[in-house]
């Protein structure tokens, strides 16, 4: 019987897998086609995503199924309504009918072209995608998260406010979902959780990873919490804000933060991280002069969980 056990576990553990990889678009059609990097980052998707016509806010977002990327970027093209300021806008692309599109402005944001539009982010099973808005006339805190929801496969334009408790009187944006039905935010240096049932947020905790660190803007926790990725500043460091990285300890705690290395971080500024659903690579953004997407295999990851591993 326990044979018999074993061997049921296997299989239904086999046929997950091959279901998750079927999901998956095929390596060939996957982020554009492009030869993944390596452990040292490269620009991600230079001319499509990256590219010098605007200055790339945020995290890259990936759906579950790989098909389609969003964005968000701050553009000349669209001006506050004094055209004072530039404004950020969410940009796409969607691997369809064999080809993937060219860059587009997301529909579900044209309600509010002055305003601040960006940090995508898609819900676990890809059928929302929460972002934040500043609407016009601009108020730096008014800062919510909304979201739109895909519907018989295409995506609503009329945003929806999050609501309380997730959304304050504060900045309120990227929520980083976990396989636990656990959302995590990032308030200034002060990381909050929530837990996520049927639309509605519930406040649960503050997570302190340690008490030397503040992560700064936002962070990356991996879907089974053995790991968080944040920007912050610290003695030792590369010279500005940097990428690092702590590891969940056998006894659940959070274990010091470790420098994601002189490969990933610079004298510039290395922020907003995360991790492709697939799990491969890892994203960030750098403060170059056009603040370009940088990716990077996620082997550099389970090299700093496990230095001998890839010696």
């Amino acid at each position: 019987m326990k044979k018999l056990l074993l061997l049921m576990l296997a299989i239904l553990s086999f046929v997950s897998c091959t279901q998750t990889e079927k999901n998956f678009i095929e390596t060939k059609d996957a982020y554009f086609g492009l030869t993944p990097p390596g452990l040292i980052p490269e620009v991600f998707a230079p001319g499509i995503v990256s590219d010098s016509t605007w200055a790339e806010h945020c995290q890259v977002a990936i759906s579950p199924q790989g098909d389609e990327i969003y964005w968000s970027a701050w553009t000349g093209k669209y001006k506050s309504e004094d055209g004072s300021k530039n404004t950020e806008q969410i940009f796409y692309s969607k691997f369809e009918n064999g080809i993937w599109s060219k860059p587009q402005l997301a529909a579900f944001i044209k309600n509010n072209p002055h305003g601040l539009n960006g940090g995508p982010v898609f819900s676990p099973d890809g059928n929302k995608l929460f972002f934040y808005q500043v609407r016009s006339p601009w108020v730096s805190s008014d800062m919510n998260t909304y979201y739109i929801e895909k519907i018989d496969g295409k995506w609503s334009d009329k945003p929806v406010d999050v609501g309380q408790p997730y959304n304050t009187e504060d900045k309120d944006y990227n929520p980083i979902f976990s396989n636990k039905g656990i959302v995590y935010k990032n308030l200034f240096g002060k990381i909050s959780k929530y837990t996520y049932n049927n639309n509605n947020f519930t406040f649960a905790d503050s997570v302190i990873i340690h008490k030397e660190f503040r992560p700064v803007w936002n962070f990356y926790m991996s879907p089974k919490e053995e790991y968080v990725i944040f920007a912050a500043m610290h003695e030792g460091g590369f010279g500005d804000v940097d990428l690092y990285i702590s590891f969940k300890t056998d006894d659940d705690k959070w274990g010091y933060p470790i420098n994601m290395g002189d490969k990933v971080n610079t004298d510039l500024r290395e922020r907003f991280p995360t991790v492709s659903p697939d799990g491969k690579y890892m994203f960030f953004m750098r403060h170059t002069p056009g603040q370009d997407f940088f990716w990077v295999s996620t082997d550099i990851i389970r090299k700093l969980r496990k230095p001998e591993s890839l010696k």
